[in-house]
């Protein structure tokens, strides 16, 4: 059962109740999960089901006369790759004064298909939970606080400077700490937010901070120069700093300010730099062992959770019957069989039961095996395509370097050397949105879509809002809506040419902007089109000098994700050549639309 991740906190033992705002933390959190998530009581042992797939245990242990208190929840989830275990313990005890501990543990009991060589690495992600206790206690890491988020250190205050350099140099502190510098094309808050997002991987395996010029330039003096913080680039402080050592400094990972430009645009950093920073963080985490104090008592609770795990199942009572009247051996002896005949009866029947609850049980993981191997193949797929169009990507930008050196090249050779050396003036088109309000805001602008109109509704587009993939959704469909709008201009400006949308993303005209040609669906099926009620969800709102009636059936769409759930559609119209509005109606933005005929 392989630890994942860990966090280890120490708190100060003021007058707050700790195992209290414990428990009001893990109930709120429970309480995201469900509503069964409420009905778990933290006064007391016990085993709690919060789904058919999911539970909660509890183990609590009070000594009023000695003032401690150890309180321990697990959950567990089943789950496709094994069974996940989040444990979240607190321990109360007077011979550990003056702190009081809370560690967050998450392990993974894998299933034999996830435990083979050729399985996908877990992506874990650390709880919810931890970044709520963080927030709600006062941890600490050796003698310094653990925030949840990046602090920003300015280096016009002396005690912030201080506070970092003591931290980085504290020789209790069990975790790391991730610092960087702010880089000059980004403001201090907005590279806070941006590294917030970052290190969303780490939260509760090390401290952050964000530190401005300044700060940057008092630090460096009081540092050694091998243990740099860099402007635009990141430092990991592993535990037990040695600035005496030069060979320690190869031990504290350092990301190049030139290899974080290339993941970033502007204050937007890509997802991998995450990944990245996380990984000698979370290995550091995992391999941090319980404080000799904490093992007993670790041990104690996992006693008392493998109990109540391992905890019998409830037998109904047998219905009670009344005894016969009567008297001597005949009535005893009939009284005996009865009584292990209704036992026998009794066993056969829980027997029955139970195997009915397997065969369900069976039933239900065949199907999932089903659907979760169709959902594979489908991610293959994308996993393919976006690989394809990483490598165009690259070959584009290769292609656009080399002319753009090869252009300078013959300026520069005809004597133009101040236009040789001019850089580019910045583009002006905006960065893809990264929200759905902030494409909704830039769809009804008006003014970076001139050859489309929208007849959608904002309310499907929502739908769509607070989702893991929300970011790639809405960038995918901006990508859409420029190469729509770019086909409009194209055959606005050759009128008669002719050209479908779907031939003109196979073989893209110079100037004109594109989309992967596997993302388009130039029809729907015959299915689809021919049931009625199928067919409906499909027609969509037009200005009347489309369509006399305002609405038009809409078949032509595009994909923006093809993975199993919500799998959004962009659904248009392009009326386009002669005698038309010259223009691309998109009526629809949302999730995907049924398929198949429901009562």
């Amino acid at each position: 059962m392989p630890l994942v991740y860990r966090t280890l906190v120490a708190v100060p033992d003021d007058d707050r109740d700790l195992v209290a705002v414990t428990s009001a933390v893990l109930s709120r959190w429970l309480s995201k999960r469900g509503n069964s998530g409420a009905r778990v009581d933290f006064a007391a042992s016990g085993r709690y089901e919060l789904s058919h797939r999911s539970r909660a245990l509890v183990a609590r242990h009070d000594n009023a006369d000695e003032g401690l208190t150890f309180l321990r929840l697990t959950t567990e989830s089943d789950k496709a790759d094994g069974v996940w275990r989040t444990l979240a313990t607190v321990v109360v005890d007077p011979e550990l004064s003056p702190w009081n501990y809370v560690w967050l543990d998450m392990t993974v009991d894998p299933t034999a298909a996830a435990d083979t060589p050729d399985a996908p690495r877990l992506d874990v992600m650390p709880p919810e939970a931890a970044r709520m206790l963080l927030e709600a206690v006062g941890a600490h890491d050796g003698a310094h606080p653990l925030p949840s988020a990046p602090r920003i250190v300015r280096g016009r205050d002396e005690a912030d400077v201080a506070a970092l350099i003591s931290t980085v140099l504290d020789p209790l502190r069990r975790l790391a700490v991730v610092a960087t510098g702010a880089p000059r094309d980004v403001t201090v808050a907005d590279w806070r937010n941006a590294m917030a997002g970052t290190l969303s991987r780490c939260t509760g395996m090390c401290a952050g901070y964000v530190l401005d010029g300044a700060a940057l330039d008092r630090v460096g003096g009081l540092l050694p120069r091998d243990l740099d913080i860099p402007a635009g680039g990141v430092r990991t402080f592993l535990p037990g700093v040695d600035p005496a050592d030069e060979a320690d400094a190869q031990r504290h990972p350092r990301m190049s300010p030139t290899t974080l430009d290339t993941a970033r645009d502007g204050d937007r950093v890509r997802n991998w730099v995450g990944a990245a920073l996380s990984r000698k963080v979370r290995d550091n985490a995992v391999g941090l062992v319980l404080p000799e104090a904490l093992r007993a008592i670790d041990a104690l609770l996992s006693e008392e959770t493998d109990d109540l795990r391992r905890g019998p199942d409830t037998v109904p009572p047998l219905p009670q019957q009344s005894p016969p009247t009567g008297s001597g051996n005949v009535i005893t002896h009939q009284s005996e069989r009865d009584s292990v005949t209704m036992a026998e009866l009794a066993a056969a029947q829980l027997q029955e039961e139970q195997t009915q609850r397997l065969r369900e049980e069976v039933r239900r993981l065949s199907a999932r095996i089903g659907e979760l191997s169709e959902e594979r193949q489908a991610l293959l797929a994308e996993t393919a395509d976006l690989a394809e169009e990483l490598d165009a990507a690259r070959e584009e930008r290769r292609t656009a370097l080399y002319e753009v050196r090869w252009l300078r090249d013959r300026a520069r050779e005809a004597g133009l050397f101040r236009l040789a050396a001019t850089p580019a003036p910045r583009d002006p088109e905006h960065r893809p949105p990264s929200s759905v309000a902030e494409l909704l805001e830039r769809i009804t602008d008006g003014s970076a879509l001139p050859h489309l109109f929208f007849t959608i509704e904002a309310q499907t587009v929502y739908e769509l809002s607070d989702s893991r993939k929300e970011a790639l959704w809405v960038t995918r469909a901006w990508e859409a809506l420029l190469a729509l709008n770019d086909y409009a201009r194209y055959q606005f400006d050759n009128p008669g040419s002719g050209l479908g949308f779907h031939s003109y993303l196979r073989d893209p005209p110079n100037g004109y902007r594109v989309i992967p040609v596997k993302r388009l669906a130039s029809q729907e099926s015959d299915y689809v089109r021919n049931r009625g009620k199928l067919q409906e969800k499909r027609v969509f709102r037009v200005p009347t000098e489309v369509a006399p009636d305002g609405r038009v059936p809409m078949y032509a769409h595009i994909k923006l994700d093809i993975e199993y759930g919500i799998c959004p559609r962009l659904y248009f119209f392009p009326h386009l050549g002669p005698d038309t509005t010259n223009r691309v109606y998109v009526g629809y933005l949302g999730r995907h639309l049924p398929v198949q005929q429901s009562n």
